[in-house]
């Protein structure tokens, strides 16, 4: 048997050649399922810290604009509809399934509330609200986003509202919010932006907005303390803490602004917006759509190597990507898919509710 590497070619002679070409054939073989190996570990360890490897899509399909319900921030499920709080607003609003405004219900004190809207250095910048369970009674609870002063507050809302009556509790979690805006893990140097809340059976989620070196990140209470600190004033429970990494536009990275769960997913909504910081609106760049497998929540616990999570950005069914402010929304089963009521945000003190069709591949 001869070989010429230096011209890429062998030659086999002899009565052992069948034998030569057989060792030849099994080496090839061999290097070429190491390689594959070796290609398939690299591809793992690259995206070990990827939870999604398929992008949903996310399209609009109904729209409808308010006029009088301004700067929405929240929404949730109602009885027969949907609750949406502003985040300039002292308004707790009810809208049916047929999208029409049924009713309001005062939170807190209305005198700030001139021209439509609470002014920006003393509103209460509501921007999340969950239905939980507390010794077998529903409340709704609607928290601040904890960026200054003002914005300390959280409301409870007995559940079901009788009209013209509704029960509301405000509670101060100052002290909360005041010890994770010192947690620079959480926050970095910037504020704490606290904008998406979401309840499941045995945890509470708090979404911290990412800015600048601040993370998009997932805060997980224990349900039970949380709602011992809440209605018993007990000492609030230790978060534990699950980082994320969202798309990015222009060098702008998506940052989480509401939440819901369903089907063992935590839903979110994020948007991309050219604003230096927590207080102050900016460009709107475009809004998305995705989810966190509960399951895997415990995986994103590196702040060093956030976890990358697909989301789909919102569009028309043009294609054409959607330009507001996505702010929160509510998911509903839909056959194969998900039927998703998302409320936006034009900083112009209205709003708009948005029926978007999510399809996971």
């Amino acid at each position: 048997m001869e070989y010429n590497f230096r011209n890429r070619h062998f030659t086999i002679k002899g009565q052992h050649a069948a034998a030569g070409a057989k060792v030849i054939v099994w080496l090839l073989v061999t290097m070429s399922v190491l390689f594959i190996v070796s290609c398939n570990n690299e591809r793992k360890f690259d995206n070990s810290a990827d939870m999604e490897t398929t992008t949903p899509t996310a399209t609009i399909v109904t729209t409808q604009f308010y006029q009088n319900i301004p700067s929405g921030s929240g929404i949730e499920k109602a009885p027969d509809g949907y609750f949406i709080v502003g985040d300039d607003s002292p308004f707790l609003y009810l809208i049916g399934k047929d999208f029409k405004i049924k009713d309001q219900y005062t939170l807190f004190d209305t005198s700030e509330f001139v021209n439509g809207r609470i002014p920006k250095a003393v509103k209460p910048d509501l921007e999340s609200l969950a239905t939980l369970n507390y010794k077998g009674k529903d409340y709704l609870l609607i928290l601040g986003s904890g960026s200054s002063g003002n914005r300390n507050k959280a409301f409870l809302v007995e559940l079901p509202i009788v009209p013209g009556k509704p029960v509301v509790k405000e509670i101060n979690i100052k002290h909360l919010f005041d010890t994770l805006q010192q947690d620079t893990t959480i926050v970095g140097k910037e504020l704490l932006n606290i904008e998406g809340l979401a309840v499941s059976e045995d945890k509470v989620y708090l979404l911290q907005r990412a800015l600048k070196d601040a993370p998009n990140l997932v805060l997980s209470f224990d349900l039970q303390d949380f709602c011992s600190f809440l209605f018993n004033n007990l000492p609030f429970p230790a978060p534990e803490l699950h980082f994320f990494e969202l798309p990015m536009l222009q060098n702008y990275q998506a940052g989480f602004s509401g939440a819901h769960v369903l089907d063992d997913k935590l839903f979110f909504t994020a948007s991309i917006e050219s604003s230096p910081n927590a207080i102050l609106d900016g460009e709107v760049l475009g809004s998305f759509v995705g989810y966190i497998p509960l399951q895997d929540i415990d995986k994103a616990t590196t702040a060093s190597k956030p976890t990358v999570i697909s989301a789909a950005k919102v569009t028309d069914q043009s294609g054409k990507a959607y330009t507001g402010k996505i702010e929160s929304l509510v998911v509903e089963r839909d056959e194969a898919n998900y039927r998703i009521i998302a409320v936006s945000d034009d900083d112009q003190g209205h709003s708009e509710v948005l029926e978007i069709v999510f399809v996971v591949e």
